[in-house]
């Protein structure tokens, strides 16, 4: 039985594409902020996530960022986007924040780009890149941002949350 070139090359292909997309890290779990390997600005660990939660499945991720706050409630953060790079429109503090996420040729690492545009004019711009590190049980995540109000660049590293048995 002789089988059709298309078929052989299709078959190829999507195998080929079933290989590259087992090769990407894979960021989910429950992750603990660890500011003494950290590398912060003058600002601290002010207005940073004290625990990030990642759901990743197939081409799509959520990333819910809890930032601890001292006299009101923990403000949380979650966006669901596709890891195809297309833009996922979500809000921001009552804003409209476009974001996409692309991951590195070889997959080891997912850069995460927003733009917020506020309601009461001016802009803010997000640039993240997560890696792993550790045999993961560490997440890094390089973070630049750029506003009206300055420039942040910060790298945060957290631990992996260990379950219990």
């Amino acid at each position: 039985m002789r089988i059709p070139t298309r078929w052989v090359i299709l078959t190829a292909f999507f195998m080929a594409a079933a290989l590259f997309a087992g090769d990407r890290a894979n960021f989910s779990g429950e992750w603990v902020f660890n500011e003494t390997k950290s590398t912060l600005d003058e600002m601290g660990a002010q207005f940073l996530p004290g625990e990030v939660v990642i759901m990743q499945t197939g081409d799509d991720i959520t990333i819910r960022k809890i930032v601890r706050r001292e006299y009101e409630d923990d403000l949380v953060i979650e966006e669901t986007l596709t890891l195809d790079g297309l833009e996922c429109k979500s809000e921001f503090w009552g804003s409209s924040r476009m974001t996409t996420a692309t991951y590195s040729e070889d997959g080891g690492r997912l850069t995460v780009s927003s733009t917020i545009r506020f309601e009461q004019g001016g802009e803010m711009s997000i640039t993240e890149i997560f890696s792993l590190e550790d045999s993961g049980k560490t997440l890094t995540i390089k973070h630049h941002s750029s506003s009206d109000w300055g420039e942040r660049d910060v790298t945060l590293v957290f631990n992996k949350k260990e379950k219990p048995e």
